[in-house]
């Protein structure tokens, strides 16, 4: 088993049925046209006092133009922009953009709002740790508060 595929099924095991395949599939669905991408970097579990959560790095492509619709994450979420410029906004606050070697956080139980590749010509690339409930989907459509 190669490491890339090894780390698919490490990862797929610890977050449960919907693997990050899945999100980039729901991404891909919303921005048919520009996909957004997730490639698996690594998932940790965590130690008391946070026993039971699992912290996920991802990075995420945003193809030329790509918007993802809203939608939540089941923790905590830091990012970092490798890669281009994106804008970002959570619970319907205005958008911002952000460009390399900026950060952003999405607190527990928030709703990211704006998530969208700020150049319609370039691609854009995040990192992400989300921390969640072992077991939780990374990721699921917004619900109102």
């Amino acid at each position: 088993m190669h490491r890339r595929e090894l780390l698919q099924a490490g990862l797929t095991a610890i977050t449960g049925t919907v693997t990050v395949a899945a999100i980039g599939e729901a991404a891909a669905a919303q921005a048919p046209a520009s996909p957004t991408q997730s490639r698996p970097l690594g998932a940790h579990p965590l130690t008391a006092p946070f026993e039971g959560w699992t912290g996920t790095m991802l990075e995420v492509t945003y193809g030329p133009g790509a918007v993802s619709a809203s939608h939540q994450h089941p923790g905590p979420t830091f990012g970092y922009v490798v890669k281009g410029s994106i804008k970002w906004a959570i619970d319907g606050e205005p958008a911002k953009t952000l460009t390399v070697g900026q950060s952003f956080f999405e607190p527990l139980g928030s709703v990211h709002s704006t998530s969208a590749n700020a150049s319609a010509t370039e691609p854009a690339v995040i990192s992400v740790v989300i921390v969640g409930k072992t077991g939780e989907p990374l990721s699921k459509p917004a619900t109102a508060k």
